[in-house]
């Protein structure tokens, strides 16, 4: 039988190239697959509990949100019915009013009051708001402190 020559221009065996035995081959591939799922499955975790951590302090900033706009809605229809309330009771005393110099002085402190009264109104409103814009905040400011100290 005639010896086979070698050909030169062969191109040779990828694996002997890399010096991997064939069959390990399936055995190291294999285990990359694995590990890569296991990585896979660990951010998987990673991003779900983010994103539940996400929907709660959404969850809670709604919550907020809805109890602070209560707070505001009641608070500013007590205002209007203590505005109302005293409106009528003014126009009471005016209607028992003796003479024009009364009305006027009756007039001039009642419009005084009500300057006293809508200021400090206003700076009760301005205090409540920044309560609840303080409590609205808190679920995503708490959020976000947690998550930057898990990175």
């Amino acid at each position: 039988m005639a010896e086979a020559k070698s050909d030169p221009f062969a191109m040779p065996n990828a694996q002997s190239m890399l010096g991997m035995d064939p069959s390990q081959l399936n055995e190291t591939f294999r285990s990359m697959t694995q590990k890569s799922m296991e990585q896979s499955k660990e951010a998987y975790g990673r991003m779900k509990s983010a994103s539940d951590e996400a929907t709660k302090a959404l969850e809670a900033t709604m919550e907020n949100a809805h109890q602070g706009s209560l707070q505001l809605s009641k608070k500013a229809i007590d205002a209007m019915r203590t505005n109302a309330e005293l409106g009528f009771q003014h126009l009471d005393a005016m209607m028992s009013a003796k003479s024009f110099a009364e009305v006027i002085e009756m007039q001039s402190a009642y419009v005084r009051k009500q300057v006293e009264m809508a200021t400090d109104q206003a700076k009760e409103m301005q205090t409540l708001t920044q309560a609840v814009a303080q409590d609205m905040m808190k679920p995503g400011r708490e959020a976000f402190q947690k998550a930057s100290k898990t990175k």
